[in-house]
């Protein structure tokens, strides 16, 4: 709230596979949307109590964009665009018909003419945005494509009352610059005031281990280990299906493929397989997480290859001491999986 409307208001949380990257955005839609009724959700919890909590809820038109579902039933950067831009727009004509448009087929200037009569703007919510990095590897161009859209769609418009997205890889760097500047980033290697929403935290899994009568030091030994500004933190997608389940396993290998991380093991940069069998047992190694550009595809040190592994979830990572470490027992059977040894 403190960020709606302010030069701050450009947001990028990037996080793991299955650490609630998409229930996060779907609880801020909930939140701001102004055709939702959603203080029965919200009345009870901490937001309430804050000064703010009322001059935001449900006051904004929300655009709320997975990605993946756009970048999954198209061929290339251009039709993935043209499709967003189509959706947007039938989404858009369809809620404000009664306006009259300077151009109703341009995307932006539809969002200019809605804000300048309405004088409200958008919270624009996307998640899965990095996919198409992952889809499209190599291919510069399409990058650059699909980085100048958000960019320009984004960048400085007053129509946009606060831009969230997420992802799994931080925003991709060229050279030492970001191609989305204006982006405040929190990360699995600098998460800042957001540390504690990364994950369940030590109090939140003690509490639901009394509610499910299920044994601590058990799910501590499974799910623990992410150490992010000086927090404990706990993997909870795996300590959700823990408690539902009422059992103790392997959960997250039903949601990415531990093979993709081998390539960066395989390269065994400055003997990268030789630490990873360390931290198997228990070592810490230190990494400049520094220099990584954000992009799995152009990993070129071992440093680059431990720092991907982190943004990943497969290692954990202590910022005071700048060490690289085994996170806990579900990420050890994973990486053993692979038969490092």
């Amino acid at each position: 709230n403190e960020l709606i409307c302010t030069e701050q208001r450009y947001v990028c949380v990037s996080r793991p596979r299955r650490f609630g990257k998409s229930m996060a955005a779907n609880m801020l839609a909930s939140y701001y949307e102004k055709e939702e009724n959603s203080d029965d959700l919200f009345g009870g919890l901490r937001i309430s109590r804050a000064i703010t909590y009322r001059d935001h809820l449900n006051q904004y038109d929300v655009i709320k964009i997975n990605m993946q579902e756009f970048l999954s039933v198209t061929n290339s950067v251009d039709e993935m665009l043209g499709r967003l831009k189509r959706y947007l727009l039938f989404d858009l004509l369809d809620a404000y018909g009664n306006l009259h448009f300077r151009d109703s087929e341009d995307l932006i200037q539809v969002m200019k003419d809605i804000f300048a009569k309405t004088k409200c703007p958008f919270v624009i919510l996307i998640d899965e945005w990095d996919c198409l990095f992952r889809e499209y590897k190599k291919d510069r161009e399409a990058q650059k494509k699909y980085l100048d859209f958000l960019r320009v769609w984004l960048k400085d418009q007053d129509y946009v009352a606060l831009a969230y997205m997420t992802g799994i890889l931080p925003i991709k760097k060229y050279g030492s610059h970001s191609a989305l500047n204006m982006f405040t980033e929190y990360s699995m290697t600098n998460p800042r005031e957001m540390a504690e929403f990364f994950g369940f935290t030590e109090d939140e899994v003690k509490k639901l281990c009394l509610t499910y009568d299920m044994d601590f030091e058990s799910i501590k030994a499974w799910y623990n280990g992410y150490l992010i500004d000086g927090l404990h933190m706990y993997n909870p997608n795996s300590v959700v299906q823990a408690m539902l389940d009422h059992d103790y396993d392997f959960y997250w290998k039903n949601t990415s493929s531990f093979e993709s991380i081998n390539t960066f093991i395989t390269m065994n940069y400055a003997g990268l397989k030789d630490d990873v069998l360390a931290m198997l047992s228990g070592d810490k190694i230190r990494v400049n997480v520094n220099t990584f550009q954000n992009d799995i595809t152009t990993v070129a040190s071992k440093d680059d290859a431990l720092t991907a592994l982190i943004h990943l979830g497969y290692l954990a990572y202590d910022a005071n001491r700048k060490m690289a470490y085994m996170p806990n027992h579900e990420v050890s059977m994973a990486l053993n999986l692979l038969q490092l040894q």
